[in-house]
This record gives C-alpha cells, sequence and structure tokens, in this order.
C-alpha cells in the first residue's frame, strides 16, 4: 500500500467541519498533534514521524492508502454528517474510498467505478450469511446410525477376525462405543494394577 501526501478527502461546498472532531472509536485508534493552525495530525504510533492522516476540518489528508485508514476517514465524513464527498489522489484510495464510503450511504465524486466495482458493491452490501447450525440428530436417527455401523463392524469383524472368542470381544467393545450416548449409563471403570515384569 503505497503512500502518498496527495490522498484526500473533500467535503462538498457548505458541509460542517472542525478539525479534530471525530468519532470516539477513531479517536482511540490514533495518537493526536495540533499544530495551531486547525489542523490536527493523527499518528498510528509514537514513534512514526508521517502522520496516518491530517484534518483539515472540511479537508482530510491521507498518507496511507489501507483499508483500515479508509474506514476510518469515512467514519469521519459520516460523524460529520458529510453527504458527499469528493476524492482526490492514487487510483486505489479513491477507490477504497467510492467502496467504503457508498456503502454507508454517501454520494462520492472523483472516481468512476468500473462494472466490477459495482458488483463488488452490491456484494459487500448484501447481508452476511452465516452457515446453519443444524441440530442434533434426534434419538432415533443416533440409534439407526449406530445400528448401520454396528453392521459394518459385524461384517469386517467376521472377515478378518478368525478365532470367536477374538470376534466376540471385539464386537461387544464396537457395541459399548456405538450405543448412542442417551443409552449409555456410566460405568465404572476398573483401574488393574500395573505388574512389572522381572528381568
Amino acid at each position: 500500500m503505497a503512500d502518498s501526501p496527495l490522498n484526500r478527502i473533500d467535503a462538498a461546498a457548505g458541509a460542517p467541519g472542525t478539525a479534530g472532531d471525530v468519532p470516539e472509536r477513531v479517536r482511540r485508534r490514533y495518537l493526536v498533534e495540533r499544530d495551531g493552525r486547525d489542523r490536527v495530525a493523527f499518528f498510528a504510533d509514537a514513534t512514526i514521524r508521517t502522520p496516518a492522516f491530517r484534518d483539515e476540518g472540511r479537508r482530510l489528508l491521507a498518507h496511507r492508502n489501507d483499508p483500515r485508514l479508509v474506514r476510518d476517514l469515512v467514519a469521519i465524513a459520516k460523524h460529520r454528517n458529510w453527504r458527499q464527498i469528493e476524492v482526490r489522489g492514487e487510483t486505489a484510495f479513491r477507490r477504497q474510498v467510492w467502496l467504503t464510503a457508498r456503502q454507508t450511504g454517501l454520494e462520492v465524486r472523483g472516481y468512476r467505478p468500473t462494472k466490477r466495482d459495482e458488483q463488488d458493491l452490491q456484494r459487500r452490501r448484501q447481508p452476511k450469511t452465516t452457515p446453519e447450525l443444524t441440530a442434533p440428530p434426534e434419538r432415533s436417527q443416533a440409534v439407526g446410525d449406530s445400528e448401520a455401523r454396528m453392521r459394518i463392524v459385524r461384517a469386517v469383524v467376521q472377515a478378518f477376525v478368525r478365532p470367536p472368542e477374538r470376534q466376540a470381544a471385539i464386537l461387544a467393545t464396537a457395541e459399548r462405543r456405538l450405543r448412542p450416548a442417551a443409552e449409555r449409563t456410566p460405568s465404572p471403570s476398573i483401574v488393574e494394577p500395573v505388574r512389572h515384569r522381572a528381568r
């Protein structure tokens, strides 16, 4: 994301604008420095010499064009009740401002959107969908699933395990593990003492 002091947003004629009048969430994100000429500089970090943006009341000058900064600039415009803005600067900056501002209902001059930009805006305006949470299976379905799984286990065990006592042990363990949770009863665990073999 290139830096350029040429990126700017201007309020339409007659729109109000007092330097430093920003939403609280934006103010908390930046360090603020007034320069005495009705201009306020907003810094992302105390060690950076160039501000993220300057506020001149009816004009916002941006030195970067990242999406988060653009969201903050548009939030300032909305906070000041600007209805229309004019954007100048790098194409990427102007596009990002246009997308973000149009999402919030601001009119934007200074950027001519492409067909893909229009499509992108429509997609962003659509409500976000969340995947539906599925209810846990009903008990009858869970029982049916465990019975189907048990039939598969039986077929595999009978095909590959020869000693009948070993088959019975495997099937008993599988039946305990595949039984639906609703049918399970806690069984006390038996801890056998560890026997050490003599060497």
